[in-house]
């Protein structure tokens, strides 16, 4: 069996269990610390929201917010914040000539949030320890912070419809504002608060490691999946192919199931060609989030056809994607990819919106209510 660790993306931002870990081993040898989060952002900027540092009296201990004048910056002023046991929000600007600015070209503003962390603080102890243990279950994971007071935050983690502590208030329409695919900073009634995914459950499985896998992991990895690619040539899951690769596997693809199990929240795109059916065969009959199969309408018809004789339902063979990824018109291994994602993208979006009971149309992963804006500012 495959295990995975709860992961936020790799995309320019640090595992979140080695932030969360960090900050537990701090609050309980009773040391104090500063956690400073990106909450929004506009324009360019070096890291986007959702991006941490923690930083102590002595600096900072792990995470990155961008490195440059900026994280200079504000690990200073985290310091002197843990002199004054005091929380605060700040706005950068990243703009030269500027009286505020930091001597940086980016050309945006960053907000970040400096978020004082008593040492010895029992309950958020507790939260940051549900944190991580929920990271090793598979289910969607985010955070809450409620920011309106800087010097009073409250947080709280939401999965599975139940908040973690519950003292948090907030209403249906709230969490639907918050819990999106991306950082979000909701402004309503007064109130200030953060919302980041902190994990989203459920797995790539890529079979086959060839030049359409090749192009397809990092763009997948890029907007929050997490892949795992296997094929029966070792030198086709080599880290020099899959860099950002959860985990990389060698197998017989007529026994996938002693080196791998499938959930109902994991994705399967299979790209073997010789073997498409072979898996397809062990894989058909679970309940997965999606399966996509590579290939031309005929080889599509051929397969479902085959299988059909077998015994395989209609209802079951509908399920499969193929050919596979949305119809852009692609050719190339890159272009085929950009179209594999964007189906997947899709159809994470739609079970998203059907497990948060999100109004509107199940075409856009947005489905943003009116206050609710993306803390990276960008559309």
């Amino acid at each position: 069996m495959v295990e995975f660790s709860g992961i936020l993306w790799q995309n320019g931002k640090m595992q979140i269990k080695d932030l969360y870990g960090a900050m537990l081993e701090k609050i309980n040898s009773g040391e104090d610390t500063v956690l400073a989060t990106i909450v929004a952002e506009t324009g360019s900027s070096p890291r986007s929201a959702g991006a941490h540092i923690l930083v102590d009296k002595n600096g900072r201990v792990t995470g990155t917010i961008g490195g440059g004048t900026l994280e200079y910056r504000s690990i200073q002023l985290a310091q002197g914040l843990l002199e004054q046991r005091q929380s605060r929000r700040k706005t950068y600007r990243l703009y030269r000539n500027d009286e505020e600015e930091l001597g940086m070209m980016c050309g945006g503003n960053v907000d970040v949030f400096f978020q004082f962390v008593k040492g010895g603080d029992g309950k958020t102890a507790s939260l940051i320890g549900e944190a991580l243990a929920r990271l090793e279950k598979d289910e969607d994971l985010w955070l809450f912070i409620d920011l309106t007071s800087p010097t009073d935050w409250t947080m709280a983690l939401y999965s599975g419809g139940s908040l973690f502590p519950a003292g948090m208030k907030l209403d249906e329409d709230d969490i639907r504002d918050l819990a999106r695919n991306r950082e979000v900073l909701v402004k309503k009634g007064g109130r200030r608060i953060y919302g980041e995914p902190v994990k989203f459950a459920g797995r790539v499985f890529i079979f086959g490691g060839g030049h359409v896998a090749q192009a397809l992991e990092p763009v997948l990895e890029s907007v929050g999946f997490r892949c795992a690619v296997f094929d029966n040539r070792e030198e086709f899951v080599s880290r020099e192919l899959f860099p950002g690769a959860f985990d990389l596997i060698t197998g017989d693809y007529d026994h996938v199931g002693e080196k791998i199990t499938v959930g109902s929240r994991d994705y399967i795109v299979i790209m073997t060609h010789a073997y498409d059916l072979a898996v397809l065969r062990q894989i058909i009959g679970r309940n997965c989030a999606y399966i996509g199969v590579i290939g031309s309408a005929t080889k599509a018809a051929a397969l479902k056809r085959q299988l059909a004789e077998e015994g395989v339902s209609e209802e079951i063979l509908n399920r499969i994607n193929s050919p596979i990824g949305l119809k852009i018109k692609s050719e190339t291994p890159e272009e085929i990819a950009v179209s594999i994602a964007g189906e997947m993208i899709l159809r994470r979006a739609e079970r998203r919106a059907a497990a948060l009971a999100l109004p509107g149309n199940p075409d856009t992963a947005q489905n943003a209510a009116p206050n609710a804006v993306p803390a990276a500012g960008r559309p």
